[in-house]
């Protein structure tokens, strides 16, 4: 089994759970793949194996890679950023949480112990997860986004008025500090904290959402997802700020943004007995009596 690691700099005390995965993945594997900026960050600050051969990829070279699946260390972050990798193959990838939340990320640091007997004995399953694609009339780049695509003032505090199109069809004009086109696997992201839906993965669908709507009765409105989405912004102060998930992009302002569903989907790793629901009740502590447990506490 060929491993690829990706990852970011990363907490002290996470260092011991990393030094342990490659000492198992040394058990399983002649050789260890790492990304170069995260092989750069962790070879003077642990001891990495001296049974296997270590070496390094970029993200435009690991096609050349016969790589069977994608460790991603770190938080939901980090594991949206392995799109850049990935791309349009089909890679499966692994979150190992070392953030906070992590409703992507399939492995807490106490499950990486068996983390590797596991996965070969087959104890996992592949979501797939859909992808947006964000254009802009004047340029002919495509950029693209897992959980949402996002515009905002680059003006602190100004309200933007955004001209929404599904299709052809004009929707509504949203005078609001920002508006998120959003995934299924983005609903439990931005647009949650902005009164969106929590959306299940394998729902055929989009969401867009107001951030802070200066009309109350403008509420998230969920569409299909072979859906056109177009926001219009004509005038802003400074010009706008559109966000793909991690990557932001200064715009100027009159601009059209198209949004679609991209041909590609990233393929994520959920371990046996785990899924998105699974996931959403435990981070999200539903069905637990806080009042209970604070009695208890007490």
């Amino acid at each position: 089994m060929q491993i690829a690691i990706f990852g970011k700099n990363c907490k002290q005390e996470d260092l011991c759970y990393i030094e342990d995965l490659f000492s198992q993945i040394s058990q399983h594997s002649k050789e260890i793949l790492i990304s170069k900026d995260f092989f750069l960050f962790l070879q003077d600050r642990i001891t990495l194996p001296n049974d296997c051969k270590i070496s390094t990829f970029d993200e435009n070279h690991i096609k050349d890679k016969k790589i069977d699946i994608l460790f991603s260390l770190g938080g939901d972050g980090t594991l949206l950023d392995t799109l850049s990798v990935v791309k349009n193959t089909t890679l499966p990838v692994l979150g190992i949480n070392l953030g906070h939340l992590g409703f992507l990320t399939s492995v807490g640091r106490k499950e990486i112990k068996n983390l590797l007997s596991e996965i070969e004995k087959g104890n996992y399953k592949v979501e797939k997860h859909s992808v947006l694609k964000a254009s802009c009339k004047f340029s002919k780049e495509e950029r693209f986004a897992i959980n949402e695509v996002c515009v905002r003032s680059l003006s602190p505090g100004e309200l933007l008025e955004i001209d929404a199109y599904i299709g052809d069809e004009y929707l509504t004009t949203y005078t609001s500090d920002g508006l998120i086109a959003t995934t299924p696997t983005g609903s439990t992201a931005y647009s949650m904290s902005c009164g969106g839906p929590i959306i299940s993965p394998n729902s055929r669908c989009l969401c867009i959402t107001p951030i802070s709507p200066h009309n109350l009765t403008l509420r998230p409105l969920i569409i299909p997802d072979d859906s056109l989405i177009r926001f219009v912004i004509n005038d802003s102060r400074k010009g706008i700020s559109l966000h793909l998930d991690s990557q932001i992009y200064p715009l100027e302002t009159p601009i059209s943004i198209e949004i679609s569903k991209a041909d590609m989907e990233l393929n994520v790793i959920r371990m046996q007995n785990q899924t998105f629901f699974s996931a959403i009740r435990n981070k999200l502590m539903w069905g637990t009596n806080l009042r209970q447990r604070k009695s208890n506490d007490e």
